[in-house]
């Protein structure tokens, strides 16, 4: 039983960034680096504020708006189109290491005395705990599917499609720039802030990979589906599902390797080929993608 919540309550605290990566990937038709520095500024600015005495529900509220605010910059470094997604996220990755430092102001952030938003229900029980989070997660990706199916969410996939196409159609193509960047960052610090407090610390160098291991992850899930189904499509709920699916893999399989006590040294580079077995079958078995 505690393997399982293990298990679930890691896999469910990195949903919201596999979910933004997803958005990314395959919305934006981006990958975007700035991920890993937004994970950290979600968990940093929580931090900082729950230690300054400020409120739960406002510090997560700000480790959002901070994430935001870090994917309006690296949209910013792309404006126009003149430097690429992936140097772009990368340059503010590496702008964000300095920004991240000043607001913790030290390596790292005890939580495990603090009052979070889980903490009570973690001090009571792992279930009451996994309950909590399960829930904030629930709705954090529910309202992203709302968004995805509204207007808003055709018109970004459309951005990341054909953005010319959509300039001629009179739309600001900047604007979905920055608010696609914006959204999945904001999922990125979510998934920060929420892994610190289960963790019970933010650190400064918790990022580092988040955003490879998550495009792993939702591969990862595609392809478990497409074992399953060689007709499925890639539409927004199944896409939610892959990113579940994959995530859980993931948490299961480094949990398990952990439990068969295997050197810690190996972890990375038995997972980094297992991923690398599913991106080879990706190639061969592509998916079909639709996106209703």
């Amino acid at each position: 039983m505690d393997f399982l919540l293990s298990v679930l309550t890691q896999s469910l605290t990195f949903l919201p960034l596999a979910l933004g990566i997803s958005i990314s990937y395959y919305s934006l038709r981006a990958t975007d680096m700035t991920i890993d520095g937004s994970f950290v500024i979600g968990a940093a600015v929580f931090g900082r504020l729950i230690t300054l005495g400020a409120s739960p529900f406002f510090a997560f509220s700000a480790a959002l708006m901070g994430g935001a605010l870090a994917g309006m910059m690296s949209a910013s470094i792309q404006r126009g189109g003149r430097v690429d997604a992936l140097l772009a996220g990368v340059l503010a990755t590496f702008i964000l290491s300095s920004i991240n430092l000043i607001i913790m102001g030290k390596p790292n952030i005890y939580l495990l005395t603090q009052t979070t938003l889980v903490s009570y229900a973690f001090d009571m029980s792992a279930i009451l705990g996994w309950i909590l989070v399960a829930s904030i997660v629930s709705v954090i990706c529910l309202l992203t599917l709302l968004l995805l199916t509204s207007h808003f969410g055709l018109s970004l996939r459309a951005f990341g499609d054909n953005p010319l196409r959509l300039k001629r159609l009179g739309k600001n193509i900047e604007g979905y720039r920055l608010s696609g960047f914006a959204l999945t960052n904001a999922l990125a610090a979510a998934a920060g802030c929420l892994t610190a407090q289960t963790v019970g610390y933010a650190d400064i160098g918790m990022g580092l990979g988040m955003t490879l291991t998550g495009i792993g992850a939702i591969i990862l899930g595609q392809q478990l589906l497409y074992r399953f189904n060689q007709r499925i499509g890639l539409n927004l709920s199944l896409q939610f599902f892959s990113c579940l699916c994959g995530v859980i893999f993931y948490f299961f399989a480094l949990n398990f390797l952990l439990r068969l006590d295997v050197n810690p040294l190996y972890l990375k580079m038995i997972l980094g080929l297992v991923l690398i077995m599913f991106l080879r079958a990706a190639q061969s078995n592509p998916l079909k993608q639709v996106t209703t």
